[in-house]
């Protein structure tokens, strides 16, 4: 912690040095030998006990949340201000009729010296193939074509839209061959046993693909190190890049408000403590694609009931829940559905006047007390019973440091406790949460995003999936439709047709497998709005809210953007500028 004070106190000088990229000192960056580097360090925040993180992505059991974007190349970056991929590790891309055909970027090197080659990315794809990857979906083999050549052969054609977000924005240069590739073998040999050593195989001392190489961790921080030999180590002119253990989003404006820190990824901050922070401060607002939600363990009496689901939808007012939780970085979710707000009109269009209509703005104690009665419920005593006489208890967990989640959650729960149903909140850390609790399982509701974040959240295909199969912060949640490593069989869901009349049975993951094979917008509207209607009926996620995301850079010793550059617009800014030359020390 001296050293990490130390570096500290270079951050909150005054001034706001914002050049778009120019390091003030005339060199443009590092020059890639190591020499004219200037030995301080910047630190960033992360929200897990640093000893307990580790950088295999086949295990989400503390997975890296910060981290690993910086210490890992992505294949290409997808900025948000422009809507547009970015290639980086990825230098060119083409499709066939049934192919995607990737190359490497020339120069790409592991921080253990060797190259980095078309067999250690053709391992990786493997590998998410065999845990459930979205392309796996529809991807029939992976070949190295060459040393710098990955081809992906496809069953069919395949919508270039899915193939890029899923393949090039939503992956990293992070499984080694070397590391990774005896568990592809053993999963060839023995599937379930392969798999099983993988998914719990902690990786704790990370090969680097990125610009910085992992160092060490303590209970306090992460700390990595500039590496000469990464093809864009010339335009980093800092040593050091360090990650701080915050919990809680307090901590977070304290460690802001002192300039004890020199970014922070990601954290809700409200007005008040906007008007704090010193001016060296720039705030980056851009669409987060994530939302907040309810996560609903299937395998629970109560919660794993349809009619307890939607009793929740109808009573739960979104509007009061946003406005109690910062209006200004979120908004209520438009649909009871997989949809983002904004794709709404798109993909659903007139078929919106079909689905249910929870109650955007109201409580609707009416229609939720009528769809428990109807299932058998009774109310007693002001609660609510089962068949049973068992009364409906639905605790909902929260990480206990996210402040504007704890204030949702709590609005949630005052809301179900003054319907009839028994209720608390379970605030814990994040890390716990994430690391043990939501990857086993054990929970009624937890809090968690029914979005898949990023400009995926624009396209049907991953919101839906998000909900149906494959959710990002490994929750298993034994939604039978679901990828078996979420606690799923890929099983089918039977719900009253949208017309009103019959019943409509489907398999999500084969509908969504179509899908993916779509190349009009046609067909994808057409399983998109049959799918929408699946999830308001059957609710596998609730929604609640939409958010803006705020990101934060200091402008006092380091050269950053200016404020509302398209160039900041990308997850996530603090580990994406460093590449590009675009967050330098200016030595002051």
């Amino acid at each position: 912690m001296a050293g990490t004070a130390g570096a500290a106190a270079l951050a909150g000088c005054s001034g706001n040095g914002s050049n778009d990229g120019d390091n003030g000192d005339g060199s443009g960056g590092g020059d890639g030998d190591g020499s004219n580097i200037h030995d301080v360090q910047h630190i960033s925040r992360v929200n897990q006990v640093p000893t307990n993180i580790q950088w295999n992505p086949s295990n989400p059991s503390s997975y890296a949340q910060a981290s690993q974007n910086l210490l890992f190349d992505r294949f290409a970056q997808y900025n948000l201000g422009k809507n547009e991929f970015v290639p980086y590790a990825i230098s060119d891309w083409s499709f066939g009729d049934k192919s995607f055909t990737m190359k490497l970027r020339k120069g790409l090197t592991w921080a253990d010296g060797d190259d980095v080659t078309a067999d250690d990315i053709v391992t990786q794809l493997k590998l998410g193939m065999k845990t459930g990857s979205g392309y796996s979906d529809y991807t029939k083999s992976i070949e190295a074509k060459d040393d710098s050549t990955v081809v992906m052969h496809f069953s069919q054609p395949v919508n270039q839209t899915i193939v890029k977000f899923q393949v090039l924005s939503n992956n990293f240069v992070q499984q080694k061959k070397s590391v990774f590739g005896k568990y592809l073998d053993e999963i060839e040999k023995d599937e379930k046993q392969g798999l099983h050593k993988l998914q719990n195989f902690a990786w704790r001392d990370p090969v680097a693909s990125g610009p910085f190489a992992f160092k060490s961790t303590s209970q306090q921080q992460v700390v990595t190190e500039r590496r000469d030999d990464h093809p864009d180590s010339d335009k980093i002119n800092f040593k050091t890049y360090s990650y701080l253990y915050m919990d809680g989003n307090q901590s977070v404006y304290n460690a802001m408000i002192s300039n004890r820190i020199d970014s922070v990824a990601t954290a809700f901050t409200p007005p008040h403590i906007l008007q704090q922070l010193p001016k060296s401060w720039q705030q980056i607002k851009f669409p987060s694609g994530v939302g907040y939600g309810l996560v609903p363990q299937f395998d629970h009496k109560h919660a794993g009931d349809r009619a307890v689901r939607q009793a929740i939808a109808y009573v739960l007012d979104r509007d009061a829940i946003v406005k109690n939780a910062g209006p200004a970085s979120k908004k209520p979710a438009e649909l009871s559905a997989g949809i983002a707000s904004t794709a709404v009109d798109k993909w659903i269009g007139d078929a919106r006047s079909d689905f249910t209509d929870y109650g955007k703005a109201e409580s609707k104690t009416d229609k939720a007390a009528k769809v428990l009665k109807d299932a058998g419920y009774e109310k007693q005593g002001g609660k609510w019973h089962d068949s049973d006489g068992d009364i409906v208890n639905l605790p909902v967990q929260v990480p206990s440091g996210w402040s504007d989640w704890v204030t949702a959650t709590q609005t949630v729960v005052d809301q179900l406790k003054s319907f009839g149903f028994k209720s608390s909140m379970d605030g814990r850390s994040f890390g716990n949460l994430q690391g043990q609790v939501w990857p086993n399982g054990n929970f009624v509701l937890a809090s968690g995003s029914w979005l898949p974040g990023g400009g995926q959240a624009t396209f049907p295909y991953f919101s839906l999936r998000q909900m149906m199969l494959e959710n990002y912060r490994g929750f298993t949640y034994n939604y039978p439709p679901a990828n078996q490593d979420r606690g799923g069989k890929h099983g089918t869901v039977t719900v009253p047709k949208r017309s009103g009349s019959g019943e409509l049975t489907v398999n999500p993951s084969e509908r969504l497998k179509e899908m993916s094979h779509a190349t009009s917008d046609s067909k994808v509207k057409t399983i998109a709005v049959e799918q929408a209607w699946v999830t308001n009926q059957d609710l596998p996620m609730l929604p609640i809210a939409e958010k803006q995301t705020q990101s934060f850079l200091t402008g006092d010793v380091w050269d950053i953007p200016e404020e509302g550059s398209d160039a900041s617009k990308v997850r996530w800014p603090e580990s994406w500028l460093p590449r590009m030359g675009k967050m330098n020390y200016s030595g002051k």
